[in-house]
């Protein structure tokens, strides 16, 4: 099977990334680790829960994750899909309301940043809309969810810090959380059959909140 590399990135304003592009190491598929291995080195919770009030609109229609509202890089649109998958476990509810597939090209100062990968010119970034319901009576965060993007021959780690999400869920609240990926475009085709799998919510006191992953379909249009 087709894995994972873990290519180092550094994003400026402190902030310090590892994002992660396939690779061939066979050996990984037997310790495939339970959550991400994307880590802030200069950790600023307020800003990892972005201000999502910026809707998706004509004039920009891209999924407001931090490569877009931080300008880490323009996105050229390649696919998008529409859901509306819901899955259940125990107190959480997660909907999965879309994706987007886009072809990046970094801003300057991001540029060097961006390792691993077989062409920094050809990067793609997946981004999953979610809506996270709490049933529970404890706040829930989002922060911190490790989630993989699947085929049949690779997989590909989430990466934290590209992320957004609307803050905290209270008991009887849904916030929306938008969860990234990366790839080498080489690895992306439309045709492709994906799947989204959610591995772990973690809360304040580092515990997983889920009792079971929760994958969802996501069929080549």
């Amino acid at each position: 099977m087709k894995l994972f590399r873990i290519p180092v990135v550094l994003l400026l304003c402190a902030i310090a990334l590892t994002l992660t592009a396939c690779s061939n190491n066979d050996e990984a598929a037997a310790n495939e680790p339970k959550t991400p291995t994307a880590k802030a080195a200069n950790e600023d919770t307020d800003a990892l829960s972005a201000d999502l009030t910026d809707t998706v609109t004509a004039d920009n229609p891209y999924f407001p994750d931090r490569l877009t509202k931080d300008s880490v890089a323009e996105k050229e649109m390649l696919a998008e899909q529409n859901f509306d998958q819901s899955e259940t476990d125990d107190n959480l509810e997660v909907t999965l309301k879309g994706i987007q597939y886009t072809k990046l090209k970094p801003a300057d100062s991001y540029e060097e940043s961006f390792t691993g990968f077989q062409d920094p010119e050809k990067i793609v970034a997946a981004t999953a809309m979610l809506e996270v319901k709490n049933d529970g009576e404890e706040t829930v965060p989002l922060e911190d969810m490790g989630a993989f993007l699947e085929t049949k021959t690779y997989r590909i780690l989430n990466h934290n810090v590209l992320e957004a999400d609307s803050g905290e869920i209270e008991p009887g609240q849904t916030s929306t959380k938008y969860v990234v990926f990366l790839m080498d475009q080489a690895d992306y085709k439309e045709e492709d059959d994906f799947s989204l799998r959610i591995s772990s919510i973690t809360d304040t006191e580092e515990e997983d909140l889920l009792a079971a992953d929760l994958t969802f379909k996501l069929p080549a249009d």
